[in-house]
């Protein structure tokens, strides 16, 4: 495209992201004299404060129980039963079977939750936890929910041009000024029930919604991340002998002063600091591609080791092995933390590496045997607490340039999700004179009560919304306002006895997470992608 036919485009309105303005700028240079260029600085420096949104996500679902969904119950697998005993007391429809490690709930300020958060009680203050929550029951549909929505479109159809990821539409608001905006370690396929018969490219998760600043970028590894930073850095090879200079064409000052509170106008003045970079010292002045992710001081503040970059395969349901691509979640945290502050990239989306990681299936025979259901809690402080802590100290100690006594973690909003949780029991009435079944019957199967959290800097911490009725073991409705529905008993979560739920009353899913998660980042929910669901207004800070 000819530098006139590239203005009027972007007069026209047609949003440039960064790496469209450099390639122009490797052709023509820098257009604009050195007054229009401080023009449109000092434009994109007074639009709105910056923003960055994770999603840290645990794959394969978590036991929310002794997590987020604190219900106290009897661990009965520690008791032993007579081979072919149909009527065990307590009988086998009732019996609780937690890990055999499992310590009563406990509350932390304002929040109570299960062992398995333990290790993160430090995060309480600047956390919000929604223990009234569903997620799915099937792991690739509660997956892409928790990308797309409450959306009611059909998965396996083609992705229409008006969809997004919550990802997505953060970034279509926000991802203009980034080189590599939306970083992502998850693949769509490597949920082991998908093929690329049944999904083809362009149904499933589609990466490729929105501008381009809102595609997804899958981060890989750091090998892979310095394989990409090092190949925009050869820009400046290719460009050493130009300089940024005075572009003889006037960029016209409308142009400058109509699009200063659009993409196009932040793109350039982002792009713009990358060239001086790539014309003079590399990268940027304070990027080598070579030494990303290699600080010994920051892999050892994460927890970092050789054994932590490497990626795994799993296979699942009989499908071939498949891989992420991605390393351990706190390698994911050292470059989600390195390409947030070195200007890189605004969104990004941490997973566990291990395919189908926390998808603890038992049948009752096994947890009999073991005395117990599997214990997580090794892997959930691996994968998310202590890289989650390591990742809130350095954004806390971090300032953020430009912006007296403010740090990265001021603009930082994080969701903490699984796609399901995990029952704790079973339901042996229709086998009820089966041994042979009741033993074999999976009493750690996918489960909808499930639970998320909020942390950041624009979240009502250390508090707590909904709760698990002590009778039915099942989210408890709450209102608009983040209230128990008062038709139900708090304590038992039964409906009192001649009332009926509350008009308004709802318990919250992934639609609702999309929306608040847009919402506490600046951005309103409504219109964004075919996401059907409100914000849990209660969440974010006042």
């Amino acid at each position: 495209m000819n530098r006139r036919k590239f203005l009027a485009a972007s007069a026209a309105g047609a949003a440039v992201s960064t790496l469209d303005w450099l390639r122009f700028f490797k052709q023509h240079g820098v257009p604009g004299t050195s007054r229009q260029l401080g023009m449109a600085e000092a434009a994109a420096a007074g639009a709105a404060n910056p923003h960055f949104l994770i999603y840290w996500n645990l794959e394969g679902g978590w036991q929310g129980y002794s997590m987020f969904n604190p219900y106290n119950s009897a661990n009965d697998a520690a008791t032993s039963y007579p081979a072919g005993d149909l009527t065990p007391t307590p009988p086998w429809s009732q019996q609780h079977y937690r890990p055999n490690a499992n310590t009563p709930a406990t509350k932390v300020g304002n929040i109570t939750s299960g062992y398995l958060a333990t290790a993160g009680q430090s995060l309480f203050p600047d956390m919000a936890v929604v223990s009234s929550h569903y997620g799915g029951t099937f792991h690739s549909g509660s997956r892409f929910e928790y990308h797309y929505g409450k959306s009611g479109v059909d998965m396996g159809a083609y992705r229409q041009p008006d969809e997004r990821t919550v990802m997505q539409a953060f970034c279509e608001q926000y991802g203009a000024p980034y080189l590599l905006p939306h970083i992502s370690w998850h693949r769509w396929l490597s949920d082991g029930e998908l093929n690329t018969d049944s999904y083809p490219v362009g149904t499933g998760y589609f990466e490729n919604l929105g501008p381009t600043y809102a595609h997804t970028i899958y981060g890989q590894t750091p090998t892979d991340m310095r394989a990409r930073l090092t190949a925009i850095a050869a820009l400046k090879g290719q460009a050493r002998d130009a300089r940024i200079k005075t572009f003889v064409s006037n960029l016209q000052d409308g142009f400058i002063m109509q699009d200063k509170h659009g993409e196009s106008v932040q793109s350039f003045v982002a792009a713009v600091s990358a060239y001086r970079g790539l014309v003079t010292s590399g990268l940027s002045a304070s990027i080598n591609p070579a030494t990303m992710f290699t600080d010994p001081t920051l892999r050892a503040a994460f927890g970092v080791t050789a054994a932590d970059e490497a990626t795994t395969n799993t296979v699942v349901n009989g499908n071939p092995a498949r891989t992420k691509d991605c390393p351990n979640t706190n390698v994911q945290a050292l470059m989600t933390y390195e390409l947030m502050t070195k200007g890189l990239s605004t969104a990004f989306f941490l997973e566990s590496r291990q395919i189908r990681g926390f998808d603890d299936h038992a049948p009752r025979s096994a947890v009999l045997s073991n005395k117990g259901q599997t214990d997580s809690k090794s892997r959930m402080d691996t994968n998310l607490w202590n890289p989650l802590t390591a990742l809130v100290k350095q954004l806390k100690a971090t300032p953020y340039p430009g912006i007296t006594g403010k740090t990265y973690w001021d603009f930082t909003n994080i969701v903490i999700c699984s796609e399901m949780g995990r029952t704790i029991m079973g339901d042996t009435s229709a086998i009820a004179s089966n041994y042979g079944a009741i033993m074999a019957q999976d009493v750690s199967q996918h489960w909808n009560t499930s639970s998320v959290a909020f942390l950041g800097g624009n979240i009502k911490g250390n508090t707590q919304w909904g709760k698990i009725g002590s009778s039915t073991a099942d989210a408890i409705p709450m209102m608009p306002d983040g209230t128990l529905d008062p038709a139900y008993d708090p304590n038992t979560g039964l409906l009192k006895s001649g009332a009926s739920p509350s008009a308004g009353s709802f318990i919250s899913d992934a639609g609702h997470v999309y929306a608040t998660a847009l919402d506490v980042s600046g951005i309103s929910p409504a219109g964004k992608g075919k996401n059907q669901r409100p914000s849990m207004t209660f969440i974010k800070k006042a």
